[in-house]
């Protein structure tokens, strides 16, 4: 295995040759992403990124102290994971390496499940692996009235109400599905949420501002106005047949916006024959009445 310390030309057709052989790559897996990452939130730390060109394989790692873990963000980054065909003497060398370079501490934030990591770390009994977080995600029917009726009799009424309700009261309302993000729409309606204001800080909105160019092929932003005004915005990643919501944000005093807007992505979503719809991090109720089930993200930790 070669090791990087800074992202470079040589690092990139390794990763993309890698990316090339993952079935629908996420926006988190991306050479762009993770050096938008670096430049944003990284830059004290110590790359150490390690890349076997014959079985196109990433481990992307960083130092920060004296603990190692994934590069990507676990701020940002919904999953984190290894690129391409890891084996067991990959991690076996990179836990040497890391211990040789003053780590002590390994950790792995947001692994998705299935991810090949459990098999070689549930093997190493100094391992701790727990769940995180869950990513909830909704597997979609042919149409919507078929979703509809696949809910539970209470959910499926509340759904039909609440759209209805909205509907009715707000008769000008419009909704876009556009490719061309407007970031600075999201983070103005964003900023209306307390928690989401204090998350974004003067890196943070940076990162979003850079996300269009990071991933142009895959981003996608969803709108919801009312008599001409945005009230209501999420930022999304179209991946293969899935659609992953990222972030979003509303306005507070428009009741309703929030929730509106994803129950019409819901039905666009079944329109254009995507398989699911992938919430992404946090076990929030909305998800759940929408028919949601848990997929966890894991985090592992290991003493080097």
């Amino acid at each position: 295995m070669v090791r990087f310390t800074q992202f470079d030309d040589r690092l990139r057709k390794i990763w993309d040759n890698a990316i090339a052989n993952e079935q629908a790559a996420l926006p988190f897996q991306r050479y762009a992403w993770h050096t938008a990452w670096y430049e944003h939130f990284g830059q004290e730390e110590k790359l150490f990124i390690l890349a076997d060109p014959d079985t196109k394989t990433i481990l992307p790692l960083s130092i920060l102290g004296t603990t190692a873990h994934f590069t990507g963000g676990e701020e940002i980054a919904d999953y984190l994971d290894a690129l391409g065909t890891v084996k067991k003497t990959h991690w076996e060398r990179a836990l040497t390496d890391l211990r040789n370079a003053g780590a002590t501490e390994l950790l792995l934030r947001n692994v998705p499940e299935g991810s090949a990591i459990h098999a070689f770390f549930a093997s190493v009994d100094a391992a701790e692996i727990s769940e995180e977080d869950t990513t909830p995600i909704l597997t979609l029917p042919d149409t919507f009235d078929a979703y509809l009726q696949s809910l539970g009799r209470k959910e499926r009424h509340e759904i039909k109400r609440k759209m209805r309700r909205f509907a009715e009261a707000h008769p000008s309302s419009g909704f876009a599905v556009l490719t061309d993000p407007d970031i600075s729409l999201l983070i103005r309606l964003m900023k209306l949420n307390d928690e989401k204001h204090v998350f974004l800080t003067p890196p943070m909105e940076k990162f979003f501002t850079a996300l269009p160019s990071t991933v142009p092929d895959m981003i996608r932003q969803a709108t919801l106005t009312v008599d001409g005004k945005s009230i209501a915005t999420t930022l999304m990643f179209e991946v293969g047949d899935s659609l992953l919501l990222y972030n979003s944000g509303y306005t507070p005093e428009i009741e309703g916006s929030g929730w509106y807007l994803k129950a019409k992505l819901i039905e666009w979503a079944i329109g254009q024959s995507l398989a699911s719809v992938n919430f992404l991090q946090g076990g929030e109720r909305y998800k759940y009445d929408f028919g949601a089930t848990d997929a966890p993200v894991y985090r592992i930790r290991l003493t080097l």
